[in-house]
């Protein structure tokens, strides 16, 4: 896992621009001994999210924030991520999430990170043949027959499905 250290600033809004009255305005790296600061962490099972990010018209840098009710609060950044799955799953949860263009040296850098760790998904088999759900009717009623000619008990051919096998007994003891 790599980390970084980064700073989060935000600026005040008219009230009517946003409801939260705050808009992100830039990230940029921190000191390494910053205190109590955002830092992004990159992690090889992100990567599909940091290629997809890279691949937009603009990649960004995604900022999650909260704020008070109070009317002096200030914005207060939680956690801040290169990864467009990540800034989504936040969204789904009803948090605030902005974003700010990601710097190309930054954009070129996580590139040499993808380009390491991510893997397509390979795509998967297809079954071959129709599943007997989707067959037409008389498709269905055709390979019905065909079973039933064969004795397959479970379609009617053959014999009494819930029978025991042969020389077999139905209970303990060899009670039937």
């Amino acid at each position: 896992m790599v980390e970084i250290p980064v700073e989060a600033r935000f600026e005040p809004m008219p009230a009517s621009a946003t409801a939260a009255g705050w808009r992100l305005v830039d990230v940029t790296q921190a000191p390494d001994d910053a205190a109590g600061g955002l830092r992004i962490a990159l992690f090889r099972d992100e990567s599909e999210g940091y290629y997809l990010n890279l691949t937009t018209a603009e990649p960004s840098i995604f900022v999650m924030w909260r704020i008070d009710a109070s009317p002096l609060a200030a914005p207060d950044p939680v956690a801040a991520t290169f990864s467009y799955n990540e800034a989504a799953r936040w969204l789904d949860a009803g948090e605030r999430v902005d974003r700010v263009p990601m710097p190309p040296e930054v954009a070129a850098w996580l590139a040499e990170f993808v380009q390491r760790h991510y893997r397509p998904e390979q795509a998967r088999k297809k079954r071959r043949g129709p599943k007997p759900s989707f067959m037409d009717r008389r498709e269905f009623e055709q390979m019905v027959e065909r079973e039933r000619q064969a004795g397959d008990p479970e379609v009617g051919g053959g014999g009494d499905a819930d029978a025991p096998p042969s020389g077999g007994s139905r209970g303990p003891g060899g009670l039937e």
